[in-house]
């Protein structure tokens, strides 16, 4: 137990609770203090609106104001996120991706374009001798493939895994997180994650209906990778 300066109570307030091996001013670990009283220093009571303000710097954000009061050996307090959240951050990563995927769309309506598509008496379409595919055609088809692989893969493994937001979960305050330390479960982890997310679609999209009655609002995918989805701010992660 490490010994830190001891504030005695003011004439109006009354002694702290000290756990029982504690004297005046020890640090308390978190599983130690007194349920009426979240002080980390034996004798006191907390006080979280000075000491969410001490220090010299930025604002504090909501973690490290939890911290401030509870101390940093506290258990980490998290909010799943809903159903809902998750589905309006995947639609800003699916239009994004749309984005992305600009030069590929031009270039298939060039392929289109440049393409002599005849029907014959049996409904089949087949290519007509006119049918002539331009470099510009083609250099566009790679140029967008290229561009939407790279961003897919940047947005949804590589990005997410390292900090538990892709551009979508950022936008909506969202984070992914590994349920078993509470940190990201980096882009190896993630890649393998995306192709769990193939058993959400197994039998007609249950799993990804899943966290509406799940009672840690988990996919399926989330439950073979030990994930859930947390109400999490990009600013207040930092």
């Amino acid at each position: 137990m490490s010994s830190t300066p001891f504030e005695p109570p003011g004439p109006d307030q009354q002694s702290a609770p000290i756990p029982v091996g504690y004297s005046p001013g020890d640090y308390v670990p978190f599983a130690d203090r007194d349920p009426s009283n979240p002080s980390s220093i034996a004798g006191q009571w907390a006080d979280p609106a000075r000491q969410a303000q001490t220090g010299v710097g930025p604002p504090m954000t909501e973690e490290q104001r939890y911290r401030a009061i509870y101390g940093y050996d506290a258990p980490m307090r998290i909010t799943l996120a809903s159903w809902g959240h998750r589905v309006l951050g995947h639609l800003v990563d699916t239009f994004v991706a749309l984005v992305a995927s600009i030069p590929l769309i031009v270039g298939y309506v060039m392929l289109v374009g440049e393409l002599d598509l005849r029907t014959d008496a049996a409904g089949n379409s087949t290519l007509g001798p006119n049918s002539d595919v331009s470099l510009p055609t083609i250099g566009m088809l790679v140029l967008g493939g290229v561009l939407s692989l790279v961003f897919n893969i940047y947005n949804n493994i590589i990005r997410q895994g390292r900090t538990g937001y892709s551009f979508g979960k950022a936008a909506v305050g969202i984070r992914l997180l590994k349920e078993s330390t509470g940190q990201p479960m980096g882009a190896g982890l993630c890649f393998v994650r995306q192709l769990a997310h193939y058993v959400d679609s197994l039998v007609c999209y249950l799993g990804w209906l899943w966290p509406l009655w799940d009672a840690k609002k988990q996919t399926l995918a989330d439950k073979i990778m030990g994930t859930v989805v947390v109400v999490q701010s990009p600013d207040s992660a930092r």
